[in-house]
């Protein structure tokens, strides 16, 4: 009995601090991203030789056309990822090299970022095999 208190008592904890921080950013100012959108031409597919590309194809979403400050990421399946601060929305390009062949689930995010831990993004993922 004990123990189930103390994790209802630590989420609800955890609830009061993700709120806390989604209200507001680091700097202090609201967070409200937008949310650019990830399109359906956005290819994520292995190349031979140990190997896998991503090309993303985003639009506005809910940003406005004049918004500016987006942030690409690739996690690549393997507990490697990689991103790209951009100030303007565009299609962006990546290729990662394996150690192994294998199977692997590699998601790509678009986001807004209009401060630090404010981020609005959507995400698209793939399992896809690498091969040598």
């Amino acid at each position: 009995m004990m123990a189930v208190k103390t994790t209802v008592a630590l989420l609800a904890v955890l609830a009061v601090v993700l709120a806390a921080a989604n209200a507001a950013s680091p700097s202090g100012a609201p967070c409200d991203p937008c949310y650019p959108q990830i399109e359906d031409a956005t290819v994520i597919e292995p190349v031979p030789g140990l190997r896998a590309t991503v090309e993303i194809i985003a639009n506005y979403g809910t940003c406005s056309v004049t918004y500016r400050g987006y942030r690409w990421y690739v996690n690549w399946g393997n507990g490697v990822s990689s991103f790209k601060d951009t100030s303007y929305l565009s299609p962006e390009q990546a290729q990662y090299t394996y150690d192994a062949p294998g199977v692997y689930n590699v998601t790509v995010g678009y986001c807004s970022h209009p401060d630090v831990c404010c981020d609005g993004c959507t995400y698209l993922s793939s399992i896809i095999k690498v091969t040598s």
